[in-house]
């Protein structure tokens, strides 16, 4: 490794080390304002400044080392009684906290200290009371010959984008793993198959056996009439060993993928106590620029969830402990008027409740106050709920605030809107309670994590959707007479209240085209205090899946939140139930439902025949089509699909070009020479683009010519519905 190379990677570990070093200084510099006169707490500051120093000078950043210096001298007066740690003292050793901060902020996106505040800092840390002798340069080791201690806690620091790969790969081991499960049944059932037609052929064989013999036929004809018995036990013989071997196999497999999965979430999985660590020192800011009184409570530190889930509750948390500090908790004055403590308390607390993630925020303040949000929505012209809860959810919305003046802290009408978009993209929920003068408490919710998910499956025609168990209340089966009209709307009874029922096709109308025939399969989804009754065409099962992000064209489909590959290989969208509860409830008085005896009063749908031998590309074709309501069958070259169409005709031919035994344009010429297939469309979709190949397309007879390299669903759908005469 060459000196550059080495010089980079050094500057990124000390980035790191200098993102922990400054949380510990703030940590070190609450408990020391707490308590001054604490020498472990003031040893173990000095530790951190001088850790800091070293790493800095390993890493060649002057600036920082020198900063750090300066901040050891400042740690050495108070040691030795020769300067009192007062407001101003730590006032001025927090602002140094911040400018380290700020530091590594500016270094990790390759800007430079040129204008930093840590020369400033360092020079006021190092000035002298007159007449006072300087001080002992606290100088521990050569500053020519870096010491690099190594870390004795068995902790190595894996790059998260490392973890993403890895557990990437283990979805390839689910997909492998549950093909190879269904193995030994295949073979079980080739197995039994032969056992039968080997049963068939003794009966034959004893029948022509006789007849050879009465006919004087060859000996060796007889002969090798006898022999098939025994090769037909030799079969059975090995198919009975390859599937019991490979009934072994999917268990040893489907056990290592489990194992390491667990292994890799585990590696993922990080306490919540981290996000929490910048908390105490913004409190202690806040508190004395609002002249408050205030005590932060962490709980449930220890809960362990993904990182990523960490990481995007980090300035949901921020914002809501800013809101309690600046709206919730009173002034000490106020409070003793009240005869309420004079500090206040906020408590921010966690809990894993079996599949959710739970974080409140809670304060003793004054509450919500309901009159003022009414007549804030009164004067911008929006509708005014009657039920509180509701009335409090709009607090939620964008541009909303109950400050006549905005102030530092708050009051521009940008915040709790911000924390329910942070919590939705890890597709979690929040919601908020009050009492009135006694406080007011946020509850956020959460899967624990947003790489792999507990999820039901369910069908709607020919397409399968997951729905996270996260937001699954219970799974029933509801008969036609069972549906009440409660104020307009379709509902079913709960032990708890009614709930309004909803075709879930209907919220999905790209998907499916579906009438609701007889016995009704229901989803029964929950947010909050928010329930929704969902009609499926079938309830298919429940499994772990890998979320894949659905990428170009989800704007089409705002309900749907991802897909993941099944180990069938079939694709799975995965919808997001917040949005589906939210557009479900916002559809207002109406039936929920289009119910007939027995009989679809829905389009009948049209038949596609996607030829491609890349599994990957028929599969995002078909979940592309299927998702517009089309039939579709696949096939894996031309011979195959020509083949298909044959036996099972259809209405349009979506095909690749390049492909074994017969290509695209083969298939395409043998279309157009039948009398049965001439005028059916054919779309080639290829990744051959040039002005050649696209020319030879047209003049053997496709109607369109799709390039892969520009591939586009809209494009694709749009085309063929213009084929079908659908547009």
């Amino acid at each position: 490794m060459n000196k550059g190379d080495l010089a980079a990677r050094l500057r990124v570990t000390f980035l790191a080390e200098l993102d922990e070093l400054v949380g510990a200084m703030n940590t070190d510099l609450l408990s020391l304002e707490a308590e001054p006169a604490d020498p472990e707490r003031l040893r173990s500051l000095f530790r951190v400044a001088h850790t800091l120093k070293g790493a800095a000078r390993a890493a060649a950043v002057p600036q920082i080392e020198q900063a750090c210096h300066a901040l050891e001298t400042r740690l050495v007066d108070a040691r030795d009684r020769k300067r009192a740690l007062g407001p101003e003292e730590f006032a001025l050793l927090f602002s140094m906290a911040d400018a380290l901060g700020d530091a590594g902020s500016r270094l990790k996106t390759g800007g430079d200290l040129a204008d930093s505040s840590l020369a400033a800092l360092r020079d006021q840390l190092t000035r002298r009371e007159p007449g006072t002798p300087p001080p002992v340069t606290p100088t521990v080791f050569p500053q020519s010959l870096p010491r690099l201690e190594p870390r004795e806690d068995g902790q190595v620091r894996v790059e998260a984008e490392k973890l993403d790969a890895l557990l990437a790969a283990t979805s390839q081991l689910f997909v492998t793993g549950s093909r190879v499960a269904s193995r030994p049944t295949d073979l079980q059932a080739l197995r039994d198959g032969a056992a039968r037609s080997a049963t068939e052929w003794g009966r034959t064989s004893r029948r022509l056996r006789l007849a050879l013999e009465r006919a004087a036929a060859p000996a060796a004809l007889v002969r090798a009439v006898s022999g098939m018995d025994d090769k037909w036990r030799h079969v059975l013989d090995q198919a009975g060993r390859l599937a019991g071997e490979a009934a072994d196999d999917a268990r040893v497999l489907a056990q290592a993928t489990d194992d390491v999965a667990d292994r890799v979430r585990r590696i993922r999985r990080r306490p919540f106590a981290e996000v929490c660590e910048g908390l105490p020192r913004v409190m202690r800011d806040l508190a004395a620029t609002a002249g408050k009184e205030i005590d932060l409570e962490v709980l449930g530190g220890e809960a362990e969830v993904d990182g990523a889930v960490l990481n995007g509750l980090r300035d949901a948390l921020l914002q809501l402990v800013r809101n309690a500090a600046d709206h919730g908790i009173e002034l000490p004055a106020e409070r003793e008027r009240l005869g309420k403590p004079r500090r206040g308390k906020v408590s921010v607390a966690a809990a894993l409740r079996g599949d959710r993630f739970v974080v409140t925020v809670s304060d003793d303040g004054v509450g919500l106050d309901m009159a003022a949000v009414r007549a804030r929505l009164e004067r911008r012209g929006l509708p005014v709920p009657s039920d509180d809860r509701a009335l409090g959810r709009t607090l939620f919305d964008g541009g909303f605030s109950t400050r006549a003046e905005a102030t530092a802290i708050s009051g521009r009408g940008v915040g709790l809107d911000v924390v329910r978009e942070i919590v939705a993209r890890i597709r979690g929920t929040v919601d908020v309670i009050w009492v009135r003068g006694q406080g007011t408490t946020f509850t956020l919710e959460c899967p624990p994590t947003v790489a792999t998910i507990r999820a039901v499956l369910v069908a709607l025609g020919s397409q399968l959707l997951a729905i996270p168990t996260t937001y699954v209340d219970r799974l029933l089966r509801v008969r036609p007479d069972e549906i009440k009209h409660v104020e307009g709307r379709d509902t079913i009874a709960t032990p708890a209240a009614p709930v309004p029922l909803v075709a879930l096709a209907r919220l999905l109308p790209p998907l499916v085209e579906r009438t609701v025939t007889g016995a009704l399969a229901v989803v029964l989804l929950r947010a909050g205090d928010r329930r929704l009754a969902v009609v499926v065409d079938e309830l298919v099962g429940e499994q772990e899946i890998l979320m894949r992000p659905v990428g170009r064209g989800r704007e089409s489909l705002p309900l749907v939140s991802g897909a993941a590959i099944l180990g069938t290989g079939r694709l799975a969208l995965v919808v997001n139930p917040v949005a589906i509860i939210a557009a479900g409830l916002g559809l207002g008085p109406g039936p929920g439902l289009d119910l007939v005896d027995g009989k679809s009063s829905g389009r009948a749908r049209q038949r596609l025949l996607v030829v491609d031998d890349s599994i990957t590309t028929r599969t995002l074709e078909q979940s592309i089509l299927e998702a517009a309501g089309y039939d579709v069958r696949t096939a894996v070259d031309g011979a195959d699909g020509w083949k298909a169409l044959q036996e099972h005709g259809c209405d349009l031919v979506v095909a690749d070009v390049e492909m074994p035994r017969m290509d695209g344009f083969k298939l395409c010429e043998a279309i157009r020479a039948s009398k049965r297939f001439k005028e059916l469309p054919v779309v080639l979709v290829t990744a051959l683009e040039t002005p050649e190949h696209q020319a030879r397309g047209l003049e053997i007879g496709a109607d369109a010519y799709i390039g892969k390299s520009s591939f586009d669903q809209k494009n694709l759908l749009d085309t063929i519905r213009q084929l079908l005469g659908e547009s």
